[in-house]
């Protein structure tokens, strides 16, 4: 088991190089979109210093129950699928990989229901198109599938 401060210290951490990260990789973002990205990396990686700096003047000695069923660790298999396909987006190809999340990531939250996975499907995508396509003209990426 793990101590309570070990864990907090772990993921704040890791929320801090998760923030970094995103500093840098939006350095590249044409038309000064890195501002937004940026500044909103700054904040959070001042909010999670503050906390980091709380958990040294708290330590809590309390242990973490850790378990690896998928109940317990939905939201970071969760998490993890979000990630998986944004970096398939850029491979694949945005519609594609978008309709594979949604159709997937209702599955993994316990949707069962095939009716409602098609309607989301057949109402968000045109919505999401005509959003970024026609409103914004932002031009979706394109990998191997369109």
């Amino acid at each position: 088991k793990m101590s309570l401060f070990v864990g907090r210290i772990t993921t704040w951490i890791c929320l801090i190089g998760v923030a970094v990260f995103i500093w840098l990789e939006s350095g590249e973002f044409p038309a000064n979109g890195h501002q937004l990205p940026q500044f909103c990396a700054i904040v959070a990686i001042g909010i999670m210093l503050l906390m980091l700096v709380k958990e040294f003047k708290n330590i809590d000695t309390k242990k973490i129950k850790v378990e690896l069923t998928y109940q317990a660790n939905k939201h970071f298999i969760i998490f993890l699928f979000s990630i998986f396909y944004v970096i398939a987006i850029f491979f694949v190809g945005y519609y594609v990989s978008t309709i594979l999340f949604i159709v997937i990531g209702c599955l993994l939250v316990g949707v069962r229901k095939f009716k409602t996975i098609i309607i989301t499907t057949v109402v968000t995508l045109p919505l999401m198109y005509a959003f970024f396509e026609l409103f914004l003209q932002a031009g979706l990426p394109r990998g191997w599938l369109i």
